[in-house]
């Protein structure tokens, strides 16, 4: 069984406010585990990611949270993540509650998957979800005091 320790690349861009500095990043990695009930059905459950393997479901969730002492503006919290090396993101799987999600092929360029265009075999052509190397958060509602959200992303490990 092959072990590998995985890395998070998490980058957060927030614009230089009191307010914002306060905003803090907590980063989490579960493996998904899938299992049959006692009653027979197929479900799902977030694990440890002690050891993984390829072909493992690995979910990444960022929580933010506001720990200063005023309102952070609404829009102005921006989480961009790098899908990690050695894995390929799970087309449907991010999450960002009060969010527009964009994604990039080249880690520079970010917009909405039926504009993200590049080259196979010679033609332009929309880009799969496999190839996308990053993901962008945009936050739109304002973040009070002590408040918290989060988002999420699934991977599978090659």
């Amino acid at each position: 069984m092959t072990h590998i320790t995985l890395m998070l690349a998490l980058f957060a861009v927030l614009t230089a406010t009191a307010a914002q500095a306060q905003v803090r990043l907590d980063n989490t990695i579960k493996k998904v585990q899938t299992f049959v009930n006692e009653s027979g059905e197929v479900q799902r459950r977030m694990v440890d990611a002690d050891s993984v393997i390829p072909g493992d479901e690995l979910q990444y969730t960022v929580r933010f949270t506001n720990h200063g002492e005023q309102t952070v503006d609404a829009g102005t919290i921006v989480i961009t993540d790098a899908i990690p090396t050695h894995t390929e993101y799970l087309d449907g799987t991010a999450f960002g509650s009060g969010t527009q999600i964009s994604f990039s092929v080249d880690g520079e360029v970010f917009a909405a998957p039926a504009q993200l265009l590049v080259l196979n075999e010679g033609d332009e052509g929309i880009a799969s979800a496999q190839q996308y190397t990053g993901i962008r958060w945009a936050f739109s509602p304002m973040l009070a005091p002590g408040e918290s959200s989060y988002v999420s992303f699934n991977v599978r490990l090659k």
